[in-house]
């Protein structure tokens, strides 16, 4: 039965026993008034039966219950201490008022008032949370279970920080003397220690449980491999230290992930197994070299030989007849240069006045380039010299002279200065060479048609000697090869020449024994045909061929060590991984009762399970491993779907309710019992 003094602390009572009613509030006063009154009636007949009244609602004191969860139960203090030291109250007045209110609140609507508390307790474990990046719990945890699971540690972290906050609220919302209030401490901590851990567990499995249901939509609705897949897929893509984007990108310049340096052995590891993901495997990594190689080649070939003669003035023969050209034997150069000539003579016509003056002036100058010139003129036209000299040294022309005539002049001047310079006579030379300066000069004017032809003949004849060079250019040292570019530098079309010609030489190593190892041979810079590829290569176009030789020189590599020799230990090794990362399907299994998902774990846990992935789970990583298709490759590795995005809201809000809820849990475990609530 109730008496009225449950709402009143010992102290009060002891107080009101002693005659000091001083300390009490208005509510309290009002309480006990009624309480005497009732016993100084009781000798007083009934008074008639009256309709029952309800008793006036006490004021609601939810902003005050809220700051006290947020407080660890000491907003009333600190209220008290505030309006005390302004407006100059007493303090215990004050506190006695707050403290009334909040009883009466709690007595009128206990689990209103609980819950209000209980939220601002959660208040105060959210905003440590987010100041601590999500650390607050683990960072409170015993050092001593830091070898232990995750999911131990954590709910050993939770349960030491339960019980703080228990036993600071304990003492908080304890009254009296200071031995009063920490007579509460032990209980209260040993309640917000037991209640925190077992509230976070069940946040955990409920939000485990959602995280299954919306994973196995997104799944669905995506078209996603299965859950052990996924795990393999993202533990491999860990291994080798590249970020997702890093790896797409890798992807996209024509690698895969079966290729990857730091991935060989659990690629081998996989194909060892059989089954469809080895047949995957094996025809992936079987015919990408020979493929990849070919690609490089062509690249190279597009590179190395197009754009050929880029100064040449006439017309420009097409690519496959300069690479006749420079292949073809000194007669057959001959044969061609002739022909082009022959075009010009056609359409050369008579020449005009100046020229003719030019012809004789540069016969007269020059006697003994006579015999060069008439022997020239024999060896081409089969005929008798059309010129003579007179007594008096004067030309005369048998007939009038042709461009023909006067180009063949031309060139015996000119075979004379070259035989002067190489025969020691380098004054002849030198006096020979401004008469064939100006006859050239003069031969030009009247035909433009010939200037380039010739022009283009010497060219040609430079660039034939350039790629007969660049055909042996494996012969000659990276060193050598570097002072010959620097030599074409200015002569762009020698230089492609050159290169044409080391084209011929690359094409030539291509087809010995060494074919298949030639890609890894020009991928190193420290040999000597790296060396040499990165010297004559264009270097606008170097990176985007040394990607290609690269890729094809680790294709080659992946193809040996995965379905070639036997890294048997290291294979086993990385067998042993596979399937060995624990998937939250299997922890929300285990925090759920299933006692064959927590054996997994602790299998898994232990090392003593490789046996986590089922056949089409092989298969689906396998797929992954020979993508070639960077989109493929990034859902794999991050999914990007709307369903994906809600499972990680889902997800994070999860997260937070299992780092905040518990501590408002603590909070009311803490406070218990209260005013009115066991009542109710």
């Amino acid at each position: 039965m109730s008496t009225g003094l449950e709402g009143f602390t010992n102290e009060e009572l002891l107080k009101i026993k002693a005659g000091d009613v001083s300390g009490l509030s208005n509510e309290k006063l009002q309480i006990l008034q009624g309480i005497l009154s009732q016993s100084l009636d009781i000798d007083r007949p009934a008074p008639a039966p009256a309709l029952a009244q309800p008793l006036p609602q006490a004021p609601t004191q939810r902003l005050r219950s809220t700051l006290q969860g947020v407080t660890l139960g000491s907003a009333d203090e600190m209220e008290a201490r505030l309006r005390a030291s302004v407006t100059g109250e007493d303090y215990n007045k004050v506190l006695a008022e707050i403290q009334g209110k909040m009883k009466a609140y709690q007595a009128q609507a206990p689990f209103e008032a609980l819950g209000y508390e209980a939220l601002g307790g959660i208040g105060s474990a959210a905003a440590l949370t987010a100041a601590t990046g999500g650390m607050a719990a683990p960072l409170t945890g015993p050092r001593v279970a830091a070898s232990m699971a995750p999911l131990i540690r954590g709910l050993a972290g939770t349960s030491a920080l339960g019980g703080i906050q228990g036993g600071v609220t304990g003492f908080m919302t304890g009254e009296g003397d200071f031995a009063a209030r920490a007579a509460r401490v032990p209980g209260s901590t040993i309640m917000g220690a037991s209640v925190a851990p077992v509230v976070q567990a069940a946040f955990m499995g409920a939000g485990k449980a959602t995280d299954m249901v919306l994973d196995t939509a997104r799944r669905m609705a995506g078209g996603r491999g299965g859950k052990a897949a996924e795990a393999e897929i993202q533990r491999l893509a860990e291994q080798t230290g590249l970020t997702t984007d890093e790896l797409v990108q890798r992807i996209a310049s024509g690698e895969i992930l079966a290729e990857n340096q730091t991935l060989l052995q659990a690629v081998r590891a996989l194909y060892t197994q059989g089954g469809k993901a080895s047949t995957t495997i094996q025809g992936a990594l079987s015919t990408r070299p020979d493929k990849l190689r070919t690609e490089a080649l062509t690249d190279m070939q597009q590179k190395l030989v197009s754009g050929l003669n880029p100064n040449f003035v006439g017309p420009r023969p097409n690519n496959e007849n300069v690479l006749r050209f420079y292949r073809a034997t000194k007669d057959e150069a001959q044969a061609l240069e002739n022909k082009a000539y022959e075009d010009v003579w056609k359409t050369g016509g008579i020449i005009g006045e100046d020229l003719l003056v030019s012809l004789k002036d540069a016969l007269q100058r020059s006697p003994r380039a006579i015999d060069d010139i008439n022997t020239i003129y024999t060896a081409q036209t089969g005929k008798k010299p059309f010129f003579s000299f007179d007594k008096d040294g004067n030309i005369l022309f048998s007939r009038t002279p042709n461009l023909k005539d006067a180009e063949i002049i031309r060139r015996g001047i000119k075979t004379s200065i070259d035989s002067a310079y190489t025969g020691g006579k380098p004054e002849v030379g030198m006096a020979l060479k401004p008469v064939e300066s100006a006859l050239r000069e003069a031969i030009d004017a009247s035909s433009p048609k010939l200037a380039a032809t010739r022009a283009e003949a010497s060219q040609l004849r430079a660039a034939k000697t350039a790629f007969k060079e660049g055909s042996t250019i494996f012969n000659k040292s990276a060193d050598e090869v570097q002072i010959m570019m620097e030599d074409m530098a200015n002569n762009p079309g020698v230089a492609n020449a050159f290169r044409a010609g080391a084209m011929d030489a690359i094409r030539a190593k291509m087809t010995t024994g060494r074919a298949k190892s030639m890609m890894g041979v020009f991928n190193n810079p420290e040999t000597k045909e790296g060396a040499i590829l990165r010297t004559i290569y264009p270097s606008d176009e170097l990176d985007g061929i040394l990607t290609r030789i690269g890729t094809a020189a680790q294709s080659q590599v992946a193809k040996n060590r995965v379905l070639g020799g036997s890294d048997t230990a290291a294979s086993m090794m990385q067998a042993a991984k596979i399937g060995s990362t624990i998937t939250a399907d299997e922890v929300a299994n285990a925090v759920t009762g299933n006692p064959m998902a927590g054996l997994r774990i602790v299998n898994k846990m232990l090392g003593e399970s490789n046996k986590g992935m089922s056949e089409k789970d092989r298969q689906r990583v396998a797929q992954i491993l020979i993508s070639e298709d960077p989109d493929i490759v990034r859902k794999a590795l991050r999914d990007e779907s709307g369903m994906a995005r809600l499972q990680q809201a889902v997800a994070a809000g999860a997260r937070m309710l299992e780092k905040t809820v518990p501590y408002g849990a603590s909070y009311i475990g803490a406070t218990m019992p209260r005013p009115g609530l066991l009542a109710e």
